[in-house]
């Protein structure tokens, strides 16, 4: 029987996005709608999220609740989910306007602002891990400049005044005589002690650390274009396992500054500055510390890269099975999607085309 009800997606009943409109199923609005969704099925049915966090310095993976990731107990219905839209409550940490990140959750009733959340739609596996057995499949990450920036706001906003002073003579031996951040010459020598300067601050202040990343994972069998019976599941970073995962990359001296270092140097100096002066110019930091290195990424990871952080049973066979997808994208929404028309697609579904 067909559905009757409108296109929709599960849990997302106050939103910013009108899914009645075929335009908020194009391809850069649903890799961000339907993992939250996902996460408010997930959360109802009472599946956990996996949990990336660092213990001692090294990374963990656990579980934990959605109501944790969201920052409440409300149910979905009471909350509102805004994409795009910058999280207000940072504001005061900064000079110039916010960035947009992909998620903010706020209580409908009240407007109160709940939590930021960046999300990231990968595949499983990637290209790098599709060859090797299912348990040591991996899912590549693409962190962008925002997120990052996002890592180092939701740190700062959690300092009290005495962390402050701390991390202040913590970074101040290495921070106080750098007179060109945005100098390859002048960096260059100064990035073991300032990468030295972070892993302590990594370590020490890990207990602040909280939920940012979203990471859902979509499995196939194989390279091949169908879903998993298991096929759905939902990881989610914090911004120190994040941090973790870039300062892994920061070790090799090369000539030149690499894209994790670079985004290294921009989080210490974010911190550095934010505990010196208590208000960040932004610019300086992301507009002008580029090192060759162009463009709004700030590094990648492949699934091999990633697999050490998470793996776990979960990574193997996912939670979520391919017969519930229906009870997420609801009301014939599927019916909207358009996916990209790519060459190397045509032809692989085009089997006639080789046939002898």
């Amino acid at each position: 029987m067909e559905n009757s009800q409108l296109p929709g997606l599960y849990g997302l009943v106050n939103s910013n996005r009108n899914f009645a409109d075929p335009n908020c199923w194009g391809k850069n609005q649903f890799p961000n709608t339907f993992p939250a969704a996902l996460c408010c099925y997930m959360r109802d049915a009472k599946y956990a999220a996996n949990y990336i966090s660092v213990t001692n310095g090294k990374p963990h993976i656990s579980e934990i609740s959605f109501d944790l990731v969201f920052g409440t107990n409300l149910p979905n219905d009471k909350l509102k989910f805004l994409f795009e839209v910058p999280f207000d409550p940072y504001r005061s940490l900064v000079h110039e306007a916010m960035e947009k990140i992909d998620l903010v959750i706020t209580e409908e009733a009240t407007g109160r602002y709940l939590t930021p959340l960046e999300i990231k739609l990968t595949t499983l596996p990637d290209n790098g891990t599709a060859s090797l057995p299912e348990s040591e499949y991996g899912s590549e990450i693409v962190v962008r400049s925002a997120t990052m920036r996002y890592v180092a706001l939701g740190i700062a906003s959690r300092l009290t005044v005495e962390q402050r002073e701390a991390i202040k003579q913590l970074f101040m031996p290495v921070c106080v005589d750098i007179r060109d951040w945005s100098s390859v010459y002048e960096m260059r020598p100064k990035r073991e002690a300032i990468f030295s300067a972070l892993d302590k601050f990594l370590l020490e202040y890990e207990t602040i650390q909280k939920p940012l990343v979203i990471q859902p994972v979509w499995k196939t069998k194989g390279k091949s274009p169908v879903l998993a019976d298991n096929c759905l599941d939902v990881f989610v970073w914090s911004d120190f396992a994040l941090s973790r995962l870039m300062h892994t990359s920061c070790l090799d001296m090369g000539n030149e500054i690499s894209r994790p270092q670079r985004a290294a140097l921009r989080l210490v100096r974010f911190l550095y500055e934010f505990v010196t002066q208590g208000r960040v110019f932004q610019i300086p930091i992301y507009d002008a510390m580029l090192f060759g290195n162009q463009g709004d990424k700030e590094f990648a990871y492949r699934g091999a890269q990633t697999h050490q952080f998470m793996a776990c049973d979960r990574l193997t066979r996912p939670i979520v099975k391919k017969d519930e997808i229906k009870n997420i994208v609801l009301g014939g929404g599927h019916k909207f999607l358009s996916p990209e028309r790519r060459f190397d697609a045509i032809l692989f579904f085009s089997k006639d085309i080789f046939d002898e």
